[in-house]
């Protein structure tokens, strides 16, 4: 097995610059993987590209990801779940142009993602599609989509009735007198990583088209969003079928409080990302300066500040329901914090 170097990443050309990968295509799924990583001013709109939204996982790096470039060739580490996803997402014929944060990102450089992340929903928006990865197939999944799939076509109907109409069609696709199976699958897939992750709002919301994909099975985001719809006159629905309802379109765009009231129990691993990941979906965002590489307590200042702009009254009424959604704390434990960074 050869030896090679580890990639050395370039600074960005410019503020609006971003780094795509152009993945070599493949026969087989088996076929090792390989690209090579160019940059792209996003203001010249050269590159038709891909976008993937997925879920980290184990941030375990176990695997190797060669790269050419000028007749070189080095790796970067990259971990199972991200291997998974671009064998699966490669084409047969020719490069794929694609965006992928552990990649794309030098995840070393604090200030290149200070700069960056701020403007993932635009890298999200203007892509020709963002390819949402879910993970690998279970037993279950190809029932899923097969009820996804018919689900989308039921006639528009009365609550009621359409809450009959949808645990007929359970029964029928996964079997069973009372659609516990269905129940259960549905359950389950819901509660995969990618479904509470915070990034994935404005990830799948500011899409020009997504594609969901479990493995070898697929199905447009859009129809996905109607199958959650219609689950729900079930009234049995969870939080993460209650997100795959509400992930809306660019023209719905709410406050932010009105973000963080709605997507409360979404999880980040960093507390500023409680933030950031709404950031771009935000109506009233020109009301904010938000400096990503300012500590977290910093960030929450500059929101709160940003919020009082609308006025003392609709603060105080509004505060107590939507100001502990930021970490989860108590409102007296959330406004120590923010006055005492």
């Amino acid at each position: 097995m050869p030896v090679f170097n580890k990639y050395h990443y370039e600074h960005l050309c410019a503020e609006d610059a971003v780094r795509l990968i152009v993945l070599d295509p493949a026969t087989s799924e088996e076929d090792p993987l390989s690209c090579s990583i160019i940059q792209c001013r996003r203001s010249e709109h050269i590159v038709d590209y891909s976008a993937i939204s997925y879920a980290w996982g184990d941030r375990v790096f176990s695997r190797n990801l060669e790269i050419r470039c000028d007749g070189d060739t080095s790796y970067v580490r990259i971990t199972h779940n991200v291997e998974t996803l671009l064998r699966r997402l490669r084409a047969f014929d020719l490069p794929h142009y694609l965006w992928i944060d552990a990649i794309c990102l030098n995840q070393a450089d604090e200030n290149e993602k200070a700069q960056q992340i701020p403007v993932m929903g635009r890298v999200f928006g203007e892509a020709k599609v963002v390819h949402i990865w879910l993970g690998p197939e279970d037993g279950t999944t190809a029932n899923l989509f097969a009820f996804f799939q018919e689900a989308r076509l039921l006639p528009e109907v009365e609550k009621s009735e359409m809450a009959q109409r949808v645990a007929n069609l359970m029964r029928e696709i996964f079997g069973g007198p009372d659609g516990q199976r269905a129940l259960v699958a549905l359950v389950n897939f819901s509660e995969r990583p990618w479904f509470s992750r915070r990034w994935i709002i404005q990830e799948a919301c500011l899409a020009r088209k997504a594609t969901v994909h479990c493995g070898t099975y697929s199905i447009p985001l859009p129809s996905l969003v109607l199958t959650a719809t219609r689950f729900q006159t079930l009234d049995m629905s969870s939080y993460p079928i209650k997100v795959m309802a509400n992930l809306y379109t660019p023209e719905t765009k709410l406050t932010i409080l009105e973000l963080l009231w709605n997507f409360h129990e979404a999880r980040c691993l960093e507390r500023k990302d409680r933030i950031a990941a709404l950031f771009g979906l935000v109506r009233d965002g020109h009301r904010f300066h938000l400096d990503y590489a300012s500590h977290w307590t910093e960030l929450y200042k500059q929101v709160v500040t940003g919020i009082l702009a609308l006025g003392p009254f609709l603060f105080q009424k509004i505060m107590p329901i939507h100001l502990g959604s930021l970490t989860g704390q108590t409102l007296d434990d959330e406004i120590y914090l923010i006055t005492h960074p």
